[in-house]
């Protein structure tokens, strides 16, 4: 028996040997898997800790395995990828927002310190009205009137002072009539559609276009592409869009001509806007459709805010219309408003069914 309980003492020593050697290369082991598992959420979490302390959305998680933790790294990816082009449109739209906010200011501003400049003088004009006139009035150009006015002068300086007030409260509404517009196109304001025929609306444009203020002479080209043609738009939206590029013809041409005319390409129609203006520079171009932007060498000689063709940009867009714009400096510019034909049969030219068809009498009877 001394032989066996030797060989059973042997054995339980190797048994405790090796179960402590195995616990601590499986503790070993046990640890280093467990890092590796976990590394990649450590990276999700100093990603996340980064992006919290930094505000840096461009960061991204790398690794690219296939497990449950690619899958959670792809997820967060994609999330951090759209949060990022959120935030991104956000910042650009507060930027737009503060710019649209002080140009607004500053066009609003003009017009009410003229307005305020002119009840002025007319208060000082008629601050004593049992005088048969007032002494030492400043005028409006600035010099001193040193003199006794006159009623009739006072009459007559006075109206002047008017006129000013009614142009410029003229011009603040249809600049406040602008912006109502581009605000209900921030919005998401959404025209009401009806089929609607080109050439009686071009007809009645250049109709109407033709009792515009203008220098440059008024010219109609050919319309017959918009003969029988159609399209799906807002008759009252789609006037306003070419009397805005008309507009602006007349305002950049001081000397030449401004000529509507159509145009087809396939299932498109173009309605053409060209001057013999001013022209613009291809630098420029790209900016003609931003909010209160004017070209350089338009500013303080032309009268307008900027927003006419921003508003011709929200209506195109919500008419599916493509704008396109050719432009040399000094030779002038032509606008194309290319629209897509609707060749959906109008209700009125409708087939009827052969089962809705009279009865006709018979050509005998």
């Amino acid at each position: 028996m001394d032989s066996q309980e030797g060989f059973l003492a042997q054995l339980r020593n190797i048994f405790w040997l090796a179960g402590t050697a195995g616990v601590i290369v499986a503790f070993a082991l046990g640890m280093f898997l467990s890092r590796k598992a976990l590394r990649p959420i450590e990276q999700v979490t100093e990603a996340a800790e980064q992006i919290q302390s930094g505000s840096d959305l461009s960061i991204r998680i790398p690794g690219n395995s296939q497990d449950e933790i690619g899958r959670l790294r792809y997820t967060l990816n994609h999330m951090l990828e759209r949060i990022e082009r959120a935030y991104n449109g956000l910042e650009e739209t507060n930027i737009a927002q503060r710019r649209f906010v002080s140009d607004a200011s500053h066009e609003l501003r003009t017009p009410l310190t003229t307005i305020r400049g002119n009840v002025d003088f007319l208060e000082k004009i008629w601050s004593q009205p049992q005088q048969p006139a007032v002494q030492d009035v400043a005028d409006r150009e600035g010099t001193e009137v040193n003199r006794t006015l006159s009623a009739e002068e006072r009459e007559t300086m006075s109206r002047e002072a008017l006129h000013d007030i009614a142009d410029e409260s003229r011009r603040m509404s249809r600049l406040v009539n602008d912006m109502l517009s581009l605000a209900r196109a921030d919005a998401g304001y959404v025209v009401d559609k009806d089929r609607v025929s080109l050439k009686p609306l071009a007809e009645e444009a250049a109709r109407r276009a033709a009792f515009l203020p203008r220098t440059a002479e008024w010219k109609i080209g050919p319309l017959d592409a918009l003969e029988g043609v159609w399209v799906q738009g807002n008759r009252d939206y789609l006037l306003q869009l070419l009397f805005i590029f008309i507009e602006n013809g007349f305002k950049y041409t001081p000397s030449g001509e401004v000529r509507l005319e159509a145009i087809r390409a396939g299932d498109r129609i173009g309605l053409v806007v060209a001057d013999t203006g001013i022209g613009m520079s291809k630098e420029e171009v790209p900016h003609i459709f931003d909010r209160f932007y004017r070209v350089d060498i338009s500013r303080g000689q032309t009268p307008g805010t900027g927003l006419g063709l921003s508003i011709a940009k929200w209506i195109a867009d919500m008419h599916n219309a493509s704008l396109e714009v050719r432009t040399k400096l000094g030779e002038g510019t032509r606008f194309i408003v290319w629209l897509p034909i609707d060749f959906s049969q109008p209700p009125e030219y409708g087939i009827m069914e052969a089962s809705a068809r009279p009865e006709l009498p018979d050509r005998e009877s």
